[in-house]
């Protein structure tokens, strides 16, 4: 089949592909290599704990191939392309400190071949999230600080043990000042998780009591959890271990009114 190779830095290309394989590179594949999993019919972007890993293979393999040609091969459809872009975007900023006008530069050539990220939610989207977007995003977090790739920069077995959603679901958005997470439920017979099954009696997923998430939230030293869903879980778990409760509940699916922003800035 026919294969579009596109130059992109140094001795990286970017190869839309379906072989797996090159007489010409190295391969990396993006498609067998690193993956997101979708919540319904997003695709990306890819988390940031995979976009830390496709950088690190991405340095060993310059390292141990130092004067051969790297591929870093896609499957050739849209969204395989457009996650491609994207980890090689955050490459080029992470190593490189590239400006967005830089990295745009960069992979011009392959942008008609990428399409806008879509929201978790299903149906029809009102909001376009570009891989610039996401490009931007990341290059403002490196320059406060809040993404770091060097010695002791990230870690990676702390990022990937709370973001599992069978550990936690949880993400620090904002070192030392904001934390994610899912929602608590009130789990019976005192459990600190239980899971659920589909409807098919495989598994399905997995909850967790507060209970579960004050020790993790100590450590993050969370001084509040604002409950944006209506409340499944007792408050005064949280409360007890001097975490304070607000409840700013919005529904699901839908931007927050701008009192509820408000009051959640108030309380940040």
């Amino acid at each position: 089949g026919m294969v579009d190779s596109f130059h992109v830095i140094d001795r990286i290309h970017l190869v839309i592909s379906a072989a797996e394989s090159h007489p010409d590179f190295v391969c990396l594949s993006i498609d067998r290599s690193f993956f997101y999993t979708g919540f319904s019919d997003d695709f990306g972007p890819m988390s940031l704990g995979t976009v830390y890993e496709f950088f690190c293979v991405l340095e060993k393999l310059m390292i141990k191939h130092e004067t051969d040609s790297i591929a870093i091969q896609t499957l050739p459809n849209f969204r395989s392309v457009t996650n491609a872009v994207f980890l090689v975007g955050s490459y080029m900023i992470m190593k490189f400190s590239f400006g967005i006008d830089v990295v745009m530069d960069k992979v011009k050539n392959v942008m008609a071949m990428t399409v806008p990220y879509r929201d978790v939610s299903p149906g029809i989207q009102n909001f376009d999230l570009s891989v610039q977007d996401c490009l931007n995003g990341l290059i403002k977090a490196r320059s406060l600080g809040w993404v770091d790739f060097g010695p002791d920069g990230f870690d990676l077995e702390e990022y990937s043990h709370y973001d599992s959603p069978l550990n936690a679901d949880l993400h620090e958005i904002v070192p030392g000042k904001l934390v994610a997470m899912r929602g608590p439920k009130e789990i019976p017979n005192g459990d600190q998780w239980e899971d659920v099954p589909q409807d098919d009696g495989t598994f399905g997923h997995r909850e967790f009591s507060p209970e579960h998430f004050v020790d993790i939230l100590q450590q993050f030293n969370v001084q509040a959890v604002v409950r944006l869903n209506d409340p499944q879980y007792s408050k005064q778990v949280f409360i007890d271990n001097g975490i304070a409760v607000a409840e700013l509940c919005f529904e699901d699916c839908t931007s927050p009114p701008v009192d509820v922003a408000a009051k959640f800035l108030a309380i940040a």
